[in-house]
């Protein structure tokens, strides 16, 4: 099917897509890599007039690492597993933004397009919410931050204001005893979409005892969420087989996942419960 027809806008800052998105208002729609904005075209899920490119904004396009990540929101999946600060600043995102897809949709997609359009099914935002990393928002009123387990709260429904654009993902330093684990468990093909994706970012002590605890989870929800109940217990103990199996259990119970051809929803909460359990296990052999 052929797409409709658009103006296409291509600014050169923020700035000037900050006001195109004021101008054309809600004839427009923001474009990076474009893979799910193309299938909206294509299946006339939406019709807008004018597309507003953020491809020729160098910032967007940018990973810094200097006391902070900032990973621009046109950054693609494979630049972020090429990036060898990346690697040594948050090695979770180079392991979640590998097993995105096929190499074709990592060469494609942005990081930025896939936090924004909020899918519960994101293989990169359960990484994110377990590094505890921030939105950058730039819109009319200036740019503004907002904590990453408080941007999403559905498909397409994110705490993105109208007029507003995602500019960046902002990943603190991780503390020096913090362990990162990611997998992404699926059914059929491993470039299909994930039944379960867990993330998880511990801060133990030499003693073992955990200081933080961050627990991404991603197919679960109609969100990418946090398991905040299955943290609270982990911090301050030890990471103990009971305790370990206690907090799997806490974190499959505050799921809500689907059912679809990657598994009902009751195997997907079981699939939790073993995923975090073994990333818990692993972090805690070491």
């Amino acid at each position: 099917m052929s797409l409709p027809s658009f103006e296409y806008k291509a600014p050169g800052t923020v700035e000037e897509a900050v006001t195109l998105l004021a101008e054309y208002g809600d004839d427009a729609i923001i474009v990076a890599g474009g893979l799910t904005v193309v299938i909206l075209l294509r299946e006339r899920l939406a019709r807008p007039s004018v597309l507003i490119s953020l491809s020729d904004i160098p910032e967007l396009s940018a990973i810094t690492v200097n006391g902070n990540a900032i990973i621009g929101a046109t950054v693609t999946h494979d630049q972020v597993t090429r990036s060898a600060a990346l690697a040594e600043f948050a090695p979770l995102m180079g392991m979640a933004c590998g097993r995105v897809g096929s190499p074709g949709i990592r060469n494609m997609g942005t990081v930025g397009g896939s936090v924004s359009h909020g899918d519960g099914a994101s293989d990169t935002a359960p990484a994110l919410l377990a590094l505890g990393a921030e939105a950058v928002i730039a819109g009319p009123d200036g740019q503004r931050t907002v904590p990453l387990k408080e941007f999403f709260f559905g498909v397409f429904d994110t705490a993105l204001e109208d007029g507003e654009i995602l500019t960046a993902l902002r990943i603190p330093p991780a503390s020096p005893g913090t362990q990162m684990r990611f997998k992404k468990y699926t059914c059929t093909s491993a470039e299909a979409y994930a039944a379960v994706t867990v993330a998880t970012a511990l801060d133990l002590t030499p003693d073992g005892t955990c200081r933080v605890a961050r627990i991404g989870l991603g197919s679960v929800a109609p969100k990418p969420m946090r398991a905040v109940e299955a943290e609270a217990l982990l911090q301050g103990n030890k990471l103990t087989p009971e305790l370990i199996a206690e907090a799997a259990n806490v974190a499959a119970g505050e799921t809500d996942p689907p059912s679809d051809g990657q598994g009902t929803s009751g195997y997907r909460r079981d699939m939790t419960r073993v995923w975090v359990r073994r990333l818990l296990e692993d972090t805690a052999g070491g």
